[in-house]
């Protein structure tokens, strides 16, 4: 169990920490999992000091991790390769955990079929102090012109967006396929100005679908950008959000996205008509 003595093995965390040391540790064992090279192949491939290669190949030979091939090259060993695919990804992660900051937690960890490391290459997108509207006009940019926009939404959209969403719809034929939940098309029906727009948007072709029950966060995808923003902030206020153009992580939003859509209700355009009253105004 987590926390016990022998939940971290004392031998697995000296290799970790002997590997993590050094830099060029990492990239030597790196490059002799891609390819055999020699000593001086390796210095000139690496860019690393030859007496440090010598150094870090001798110690990799005892434990295992490269071996001397025939012709005097050498090149990692399974143990090597184990070794190095555990740890980049490892590395990758702490790295993603240390760009995003507080932000990693809006992460639906719970609703991962991959890996952290996955968000390498996230970035954190914040409004301009100068312009707190600047992250909505990204918004609408975004959409302009792209192919296909997939999302679940447990929020209203800013008003600007909403307008943008409609017309691209209306105008150009954009591909969409959006999940709300109860609790946002409730929030619209209260606000009728609105509704017309959702209207014109399904009418235009949107997919609207109605899930009963709470999101994990905001998930957006523009053509091949994925956005994450806060499932409990409204978006209107700053969208700030988590960007990633990963393959990986845009195929699987597509899955969430693909999974809240067959557990909700397809809605069509009378869904977003303002409710009645009751003739006794009670």
């Amino acid at each position: 169990m987590p926390g016990e003595p022998d939940a971290f093995p004392e031998e697995a965390m000296d290799e970790v920490a002997y590997l993590s040391r050094s830099a060029s540790r990492v990239r030597i064992l790196d490059a002799l999992v891609t390819e055999s090279l020699t000593r001086s192949e390796l210095q000139n491939t690496t860019e690393i000091a030859r007496t440090t290669v010598g150094r870090i190949i001798n110690e990799f030979e005892e434990r295992g991790w490269v071996r001397r091939t025939v012709d005097g090259a050498y090149t990692a060993t399974p143990t090597g390769e184990g070794v190095i695919s555990e740890f980049k990804p490892f590395i990758e992660s702490i790295q993603t955990i240390k760009d995003l900051g507080d932000l990693v937690v809006w992460l639906p960890t719970d609703e991962f079929t991959i890996d952290l490391h996955h968000f390498s290459d996230a970035s954190v997108r914040r409004p301009d102090p100068t312009d707190p509207m600047s992250t909505i006009a990204d918004f609408n940019e975004r959409l302009t012109g792209v192919s296909e926009f997939h999302c679940i939404v447990g929020v209203a959209p800013p008003i600007p967006f909403e307008q943008a969403m409609r017309d691209e719809v209306v105008n150009r034929g954009l591909n969409t396929e959006h999940v709300i939940t109860t609790d946002e098309l409730t929030y619209l029906l209260e606000r009728p100005e609105r509704l017309p727009r959702w209207r014109e948007y399904i009418d235009g072709g949107a997919n609207v679908y109605q899930y009963d029950g709470q999101v994990p966060c905001n998930l957006f995808v523009f053509d091949d950008t994925l956005i994450i923003t806060n499932g409990q902030s409204d978006i209107g206020e700053s969208l700030v959000g988590i960007k990633s153009e990963n393959e990986a992580v845009l195929s699987w939003a597509h899955e969430v996205i693909s999974e809240y859509k067959n557990e909700a209700e397809r809605l069509d355009s009378s869904a977003f008509t303002e409710p009645t009253g009751n003739s006794d105004g009670s």
